[in-house]
């Protein structure tokens, strides 16, 4: 099982700063905090420059606009300038994509791309507040998967205010797919000054989607990623029962219990999605 420590060796960077004009309830910007502002390609090709050698690369995110897309056209010639001139990894997280998007992503051509999939457009709605709808999101994994780049799924499990709604449904878009490097199950963590800071998970019905997906999807494709509340163990044992391929920062009581059943593990300080 591979066990990833991002930690430090692969910071986040936001193109927007602190900003976003969306604010989705299960977050709101505030994980923008937390992140490095690269708001211009200068600054971003800036901290490649200085950072080259130092780290192993970072993910590249940053608010959404009011139709759910991260603004990252701009930043299409230093991306790809840091791709062929240093020895970073660049992983681009995007927001809801389009046919014009496809095109300069793969202008760009970072290392990865990672795709938030959402299987409800009741959670659209009432969550994002966008008016796209799931089959909008299942559009974006097609054209993916009919690009040239590298990609990753992510289902964000009780996104739905805590309740497990659209996940099953996404899984069986992915399912179908074939290019996709891995999917990275993560779950809602209800955080402090957002809407749903209150909101209860519904751990139950979390762990029975978490069963359903490892069984449907190659367990060598599945890795639980960094987004989830660090108290649910219960998550982390069960992936690690059923064979996933990795997780994010496992508990000190996962590592006893992997090294109890005999489990080999290989470090990597990295993103989940390499």
């Amino acid at each position: 099982m591979l066990i990833y420590y991002p930690g430090k060796a692969f910071p986040s960077l936001s193109v927007t700063g602190p900003n976003c004009a969306l604010r989705c309830k299960h977050c709101n910007a505030k994980y923008l905090q937390h992140m490095i502002p690269v708001t211009t390609p200068e600054k971003l090709v800036e901290f490649a420059k200085r950072n080259d050698g130092r780290i192993a690369g970072f993910l590249l995110s940053g608010g959404s606009t009011k139709g759910g897309k991260v603004p990252l056209r701009r930043f299409t010639k230093a991306v790809r300038w840091i791709v062929e001139n240093t020895s970073l990894v660049v992983n681009v997280h995007t927001g809801i994509i389009d046919e014009e998007d496809i095109e300069y992503l793969e202008e760009m051509h970072p290392h990865h791309i990672s795709f938030d999939v959402i299987g409800s457009t009741e959670t659209i709605r009432e969550v994002l507040g966008t008016s796209r709808t799931k089959e909008d999101y299942f559009h974006a994994l097609d054209l993916l998967e009919d690009s040239s780049l590298n990609y990753s799924p992510h289902i964000i499990a009780g996104l739905h205010f805590g309740k497990v709604l659209g996940e099953y449904d996404a899984v069986e878009k992915i399912r179908g797919l074939r290019r996709y490097s891995n999917l990275v199950l993560i779950i809602l963590i209800p955080t402090r000054g957002t809407p749903m800071e209150s909101v209860e998970i519904d751990r139950p019905a979390i762990l029975d989607f978490f069963r359903h997906a490892l069984s449907v999807i190659p367990r060598d494709k599945v890795v639980l990623g960094c987004m989830r509340p660090r108290d649910f163990l219960e998550v982390e044992r069960l992936c690690v029962e059923m064979g996933c391929r990795g997780m994010v920062i496992p508990s000190p009581k996962t590592i006893k219990f992997m090294d109890s059943l005999g489990i080999r593990y290989e470090r990597r300080d990295m993103c989940c999605v390499f």
